[in-house]
């Protein structure tokens, strides 16, 4: 599981976005989260991306650094599992940027929904039920757009990866043990056609 200390790299030039990103091609597992702002945007504006592995955490600010296609190329790129939550935002970031899908998708909530979980479980749900953590609440409806972003922005929006690859270890065994893999990533395929297909 990645420290909930909350240490983590602040992503604010593309020389670091691009050294990030070869850091995280050497991953075999990537789990990442995304805030942005849909109110008064024909699409939605991409505010950050907050990004975890076994033992690193990052935060890009595509404010600073609006050129963020080497990230997106990297979860295009097969070879890796990508773990998200509720994944249909980071599915349509990915293909407005590359043109492609997320490679090996591994939705928290659909991965759930087919082990007998509640669906559609929050992530504050299945991060209390299958790690037995609480998430911090209070920055819900807070402007992501806004510069400077608060400490308490930063740690909440940290807070929404911190236990991904951990709930992903889990609920993927749970998986395995039902046989209900190639459901999963049918599912999986379904869904992201179905994002790509409301953008095109």
């Amino acid at each position: 599981m990645v420290s909930v200390a909350l240490q983590y790299e602040s992503i604010n030039t593309t020389d670091q976005l691009r050294q990030l990103c070869d850091q995280l091609a050497d991953c075999s597992l990537i789990a990442f989260d995304t805030e942005f702002v849909s109110e008064d945007t024909f699409r939605p504006k991409l505010c950050l991306i907050q990004v975890a592995t076994e033992d690193q955490l990052a935060i890009i600010d595509p404010v600073q650094v609006p050129e963020t296609e080497p990230f997106w190329e990297l979860l295009a790129e097969p070879g890796r599992i990508i773990v998200a939550h509720a994944a249909r935002e980071e599915s349509r970031f990915c293909f407005r940027y590359t043109g492609k899908p997320i490679a090996g998708l591994f939705d928290t909530q659909l991965a759930a929904g087919f082990v007998g979980m509640e669906y559609p479980a929050s992530l504050g749900t299945l991060v209390g039920r299958l790690v037995n953590r609480t998430l911090p609440k209070g920055e819900t409806r807070t402007n992501w757009y806004r510069r400077p972003l608060t400490r308490d922005q930063i740690t909440y929006a940290l807070n929404d990866v911190t236990d991904l690859v951990e709930m992903h270890n889990i609920l993927c065994s749970k998986v395995a043990s039902l046989d209900r893999q190639s459901w999963l990533q049918e599912e999986t395929e379904l869904f992201q056609q179905k994002v790509i297909d409301a953008e095109t």
